[in-house]
């Protein structure tokens, strides 16, 4: 009768924790970027931050930290049911002029190649954007998303420091 007992009562422990995996989950995991989640990571990078309208009714993050590191965050992958699986985070270089284009091209690749977290592309004549892509489809922790932004401002500031070496250097 005891073992009967204990069965029973493990089959309706399982019965009651049977909530589905969202709702279990803690606020250390982060499996949608709503906006109580993009303002904990910001806080968490100590960045500070405007919101705007963005497109498809989404809130667009522009945000600022310490090193005049400016960057803007979206979130991406989103549907009414499941909210926001991801979160793009763009910086933009803007008044980028080289004398000799193939060798930003080539700067470019290379940062590319060093840096696998975020990627590095001219966008338009004299503008270069540096861009990170952050998934939370799987759940992912929330310290993982917070050095993700961690890691996106490194970046941002030695691509801020190479470009304007590589922009101000004399011509060969």
């Amino acid at each position: 009768m005891k073992h009967l007992f204990i069965g029973l009562a493990a089959a309706l422990f399982a019965l009651g924790n049977s909530a589905p995996f969202s709702a279990q989950t803690s606020p250390q995991v982060v499996i949608r970027f709503d906006d109580a989640t993009i303002a904990r990571l910001l806080l968490a990078v100590q960045a500070t931050w405007r919101t705007e309208a963005g497109p498809e009714g989404r809130s667009l993050y522009r945000a600022s930290a310490d090193g005049g590191i400016n960057f803007t965050l979206l979130p991406q992958a989103c549907s009414a049911e499941q909210g926001c699986a991801a979160l793009m985070v763009l910086a933009n270089f803007t008044g980028v002029t080289a004398d000799d284009v193939a060798a930003l091209d080539n700067f470019l690749h290379r940062f590319n190649d060093a840096n696998p977290i975020a990627k590095v592309y001219r966008a338009g004549e004299n503008s270069v954007v540096l861009q990170a892509y952050v998934n939370s489809a799987q759940g992912i922790s929330f310290a993982n998303a917070q050095t993700q932004l961690l890691v996106f401002g490194q970046n941002l500031t030695v691509l801020r420091e190479d470009l304007t070496a590589l922009t101000t250097a004399p011509s060969r």
